[in-house]
């Protein structure tokens, strides 16, 4: 049986995450711009780089549990292993890539070797992502554990990226000057320190949570030979194939995934030219992550007051209300903004709550199999992403123009205006609805159910 949250897990839960998403999210929002204007690679490249690692990323994204819960726990056990072990080579090849993006001038070259590093990252990258979300499953005993600790982790997961602008233009100014003319170099620099504060993040998770893990020594004192079992591809299979609930999962995050990247990518449009006040895009970031991270630490208090699927219920349905009237309101700059607001509150409550409900199928996964595949079920919670980013991809250019949008237009008319708006609020709104009804009619397993689920277990783990 697990034993009970610590104080110190209580209170150090989700730092390490924090301090490990400060690289990722860097990336996300800097290596675009980094390539084009900062490295000046020739746009083809870029392309190219771009559509080879998105469509590698995709198929990948469906082997990362298989091969977490399949190798041989190490003697940390398989999970913290995993958060300790790899962080080093995660950081190295962090660092390499954009050294690489940065210092080899043949376009050529350079994009054999962004590939390569770029797929090599992805994979040390994911396999550390999924263990830090399993991390949940692994200390969490009760449903309102695993509610606490992923409402704690998302929290400074938002709260990472309220703060990186700001550190990372910091750091980027200091920086500057070092290295001459050089604007290449503070870049790599930065990478350099948001790597220094991975390996630190890592380490942090790696030694809140021991114990709460079992680790090799554990299994070699115990006899049982179901302790030391290795993982099959047939149990791993089983794990997906019989659990209804958690294909219900997969499918209504795609829905309120596909959400989260219309609203950040359609965000410039709407302030540019829908609402034509650009100045107060910044703002509107600003008090949307905020709003990210109020709905996080909300989910941690209801978690522990509603069970997960009852929660769930509620947020998705406030979502599509607080849409709609961000469409009524969307000629007033503040009301929409504070709509979305509310918007981001409800669905990142959601968002967590939706990590305790797939910790829940690892629940049903074990009890239905007798196998701990956590990691495997942990893992599907990053296809949705890749799926979203395939959605967003060709649905944006599409909705553009639907709308009649072109960039070169100086006036913008009504109808391209209110074509913008539309595809910024109606259009998630259908997809919460989507993810409302998938996790009313299809997600049968209540948090009653779990409860007897792991008792059962815990007294077969006892025989």
């Amino acid at each position: 049986m697990k034993k009970p949250l610590n104080k110190t897990i209580k209170t150090w839960f989700g730092v390490g995450d924090f301090l490990f998403d400060f690289h990722s999210s860097f990336k996300t929002y800097y290596w675009s711009i980094f390539l084009t204007s900062i490295a000046a690679l020739p746009l083809a490249t870029v392309a190219v780089l771009n559509t080879i690692v998105s469509t590698c990323e995709i198929v990948m994204s469906f082997f990362y549990g298989v091969i977490m819960d399949g190798m041989k726990p190490m003697k940390w056990g398989r999970y913290r292993s995993i958060v300790l072990v790899l962080s080093p080579a995660t950081a190295i090849i962090f660092i390499l890539t954009w050294l690489a993006a940065g210092t080899i001038s043949s376009a050529t070259v350079v994009l054999v070797v962004l590939v390569v590093l770029s797929l090599l990252y992805a994979v040390f990258f994911n396999l550390q992502y999924a263990a830090n979300t399993t991390m949940v499953s692994v200390c969490g005993a009760t449903e309102g554990d695993r509610s606490f600790l992923s409402s704690r982790r998302w929290a400074w997961i938002n709260a990472d990226k309220v703060v990186l602008s700001a550190i990372a233009t910091f750091l980027i100014t200091r920086f500057t000057g070092i290295f001459g003319d050089s604007q290449v170099y503070p870049y790599i620099l930065v990478a350099v320190v948001f790597s220094v504060l991975l390996l630190i993040g890592q380490y942090i998770i790696f030694k809140i949570t021991d114990g709460y893990e079992e680790t090799s020594v554990d299994s070699a004192a115990d006899s049982s030979p179901k302790k030391a079992e290795r993982v099959t591809f047939r149990d791993m299979l089983n794990t997906i194939i019989h659990n209804p609930p958690l294909m219900a999962m997969f499918f209504a995050q795609c829905c309120t995934t596909t959400v989260s990247f219309i609203l950040a990518q359609m965000a410039a449009y709407q302030f540019n030219f829908a609402l034509e006040a650009p100045a107060m895009l910044a703002f509107y970031l600003a008090a949307t992550n905020f709003g990210a991270v109020l709905g996080s630490l909300a989910a941690g208090f209801l978690g522990k007051k509603m069970e997960a699927k009852k929660l769930s219920m509620c947020c998705l349905p406030l979502c599509v209300i607080f849409l709609i009237c961000a469409r009524l309101f969307a000629g007033n700059v503040f009301l929409f903004t504070a709509f979305i607001l509310l918007e981001r509150t409800c669905s990142n409550c959601n968002y967590s709550t939706f990590v305790t409900m797939y910790t829940n199928c690892a629940v049903f996964a074990e009890y239905k199999n007798g196998v701990n595949t956590s990691g495997l079920v942990m893992s599907i919670t990053n296809i949705p992403v890749k799926v979203a980013v395939l959605i967003t991809g060709i649905l944006i250019p599409g909705v553009l123009s639907m709308t009649g949008y072109e960039s070169t237009m100086t006036v913008v008319p009504e109808a391209v205006k209110s074509g913008l708006t539309n595809a910024i609020t109606i259009i998630p709104a259908i997809c919460y609805c989507g993810a409302f009804l998938i996790i009313t009619f299809c997600f049968k397993l209540s948090g009653k159910e779990v409860v007897r689920m792991q008792e059962e277990i815990n007294s077969r783990k006892a025989v």
